[in-house]
């Protein structure tokens, strides 16, 4: 256990995948392994962390095997990796439970969680360039994905769900320009870790890096509007600072890997870059900003900073755009129509357009 973390770990022969659901009475977990043979001692385990007791591992009638986990309270997958075998170990299934609320629970487990968690991107190719071509690329980032459901409305619909629509209508503008190829970091309802997002716009050499978002507030229906974000080591304020904890936490990659020391002339070069990038993002947030309010409510000083991880890339610039509460009526309303998503999405491709300096036509 760490940091709220409960952690269960299957050894294995051969490189391990399962399904994780919730159990008939919805108030546990089934852990399911496809086509395994069990040769260990049944698990003896006493109330710990998230987990109260493990049942007798049961063999199903296709050859799977399946384990009974219940729990103290609701919880959610944080992160599922493998582990390939060393010091005399086998292959290893590592699944990391964190404590949820139980709408985060049955959103989670809507339908099997199948670990480890896929972090593959699952697009295509930005199209290549024609010699001399020179069209920006921008990558957009839909928030969240697959067991992450990110924030939920007080009608129980889903952050993960606005973010993809938002993102495909925005990109859906910029491919119509002619001006610009697009990347989404995930086309459909994918897990996809923070470190490959911001790995993709690197390798890609994009541009532009744009991760939407939508917030709530829980009980407070009150609060509304849209805010843009930079990112820096001290965040602008107390609850700016809070909302990058809970973006930062759709994953913690723990893969036993170490840092390495980066040469010093290379250091140098990184920091220059990483403080012409910052200029630029920050640039592109106050066009951003400036753009949206001329459509959309704003929150009370709308253009904040802190350390979210999703903008970590020294060398692209990057910014966090959060759309609006799914705790405010109006803020959900307007983000889950047609009309209200194409207004936001002209917002965005209006702030590209200035921040490359291109007369919109």
């Amino acid at each position: 256990m760490n940091a709220g973390l409960t952690r269960l770990v299957v050894e294995a022969s051969a490189p391990p995948q399962a399904e994780l659901a919730a159990s008939a009475d919805g108030l546990g977990l089934q852990l399911t392994l496809p086509a395994t043979r069990w040769a260990a001692p049944a698990p003896d385990v006493t109330a710990g962390g998230l987990v109260a007791a493990l049942g007798l591992p049961l063999l199903a009638p296709d050859g799977s095997l399946n384990i009974a986990i219940d729990l103290i309270e609701p919880a959610v997958v944080e992160r599922a990796f493998h582990l390939g075998p060393q010091a005399g170990r086998g292959h290893r299934l590592v699944i990391d439970l964190r404590p949820a609320d139980p709408n985060a629970f049955a959103a989670a487990f809507a339908a099997p969680v199948h670990l480890p968690l896929d972090t593959a991107v699952d697009i295509a190719p930005p199209p290549p360039l024609a010699a001399g071509e020179r069209r920006r690329l921008i990558v957009l980032d839909p928030g969240h994905g697959g067991q992450d459901p990110g924030a939920i409305s007080a009608s129980g619909r889903y952050e993960k769900e606005i973010t993809l629509n938002v993102a495909r209508a925005v990109a859906q503008k910029l491919r119509a320009t002619g001006r610009y190829r697009v990347l989404l970091t995930r086309e459909s309802d994918k897990f996809i870790r923070l470190n490959e997002r911001v790995s993709l716009a690197r390798k890609r050499e994009a541009d532009l890096f744009l991760s939407i978002h939508a917030d709530s507030l829980g009980g407070d229906r009150a609060t509304r509007g849209a805010s843009v974000y930079t990112r820096a080591e001290a965040a602008s304020d107390t609850e700016t600072e809070a909302l990058a904890l809970r973006e930062n936490r759709a994953d913690q990659i723990a893969d036993g890997t170490s840092t390495t020391e980066v040469d010093d002339v290379v250091s140098i070069l990184l920091d220059l870059a990483s403080r012409d990038t910052a200029r630029l993002s920050s640039r592109f947030a106050g066009l951003l900003t400036a753009s949206m309010g001329e459509t959309t409510p704003l929150r009370r000083n709308a253009l904040r900073a802190a350390n979210f991880r999703v903008l970590s890339a020294p060398d692209v610039p990057s910014a966090l755009l959060e759309l609006g509460y799914l705790s405010n009526p109006a803020d959900e309303a307007l983000l889950f129509s047609e009309a209200g998503r194409d207004r936001l999405a002209a917002a965005v491709v209006a702030a590209i357009d200035r921040f490359f300096g291109v007369e919109a036509r």
